[in-house]
C-alpha cells in the first residue's frame, strides 16, 4: 500500500511539473532596456501562432512604429523616443540578431530583448 502512495504521489508531482513546463512555454519573454532613461522592464508575453517580434512587443509595451517602403521600424517605447543618428532601438531574439521584427516569427519559449542604444544603422542609410 505505501509503493502505491509513493507512486502516486510521484505521478502528481511529475504531472504538476509538467502542467508549470506546458504553461510557461506558453510564453515569450519582451525585455525592455531603456539604457539611462528608465529602468529595464521584463514582460511575459503570451505567444500566439506565427507572432512576429514587434506584435509582442506591441501586447507588452506601447510601440511607434515608422514604416519606410515595406519594412517598420521601432521609433519609441513607452515614451522613449529614438533621435535619428543619436539613438536608436535594436533588439535580439535569444541573444542572436535576426531580420525586422514586423517579419521575426517568434516561438514560446524565446526571449526578445529591445535596447535603447547608439544609432549605427542611420549613418550608414543616409550615406547611400
Amino acid at each position: 500500500m505505501r509503493l502505491t502512495a509513493f507512486l502516486s504521489t510521484v505521478v502528481l508531482m511529475l504531472t504538476i511539473s509538467l502542467a508549470a513546463v506546458a504553461g510557461k512555454s506558453r510564453f515569450v519573454t519582451v525585455e525592455i532596456n531603456y539604457g539611462e532613461q528608465k529602468k529595464t522592464e521584463t514582460v511575459q508575453v503570451e505567444c500566439q501562432e506565427k507572432m512576429t517580434a514587434l506584435e509582442a512587443l506591441q501586447y507588452a509595451a506601447d510601440v511607434k512604429t515608422h514604416p519606410v517602403s515595406q519594412y517598420v521600424f521601432v521609433t519609441g517605447i513607452n515614451g522613449v523616443n529614438g533621435v535619428r543618428g543619436e539613438m536608436a532601438w535594436y533588439y535580439t531574439v535569444n541573444g542572436e540578431k535576426p531580420k525586422l521584427a514586423i517579419s521575426q516569427i517568434v516561438k514560446p519559449g524565446d526571449t526578445i530583448s529591445w535596447r535603447y542604444v547608439e544609432d549605427v544603422c542611420s549613418c550608414t542609410v543616409d550615406k547611400k
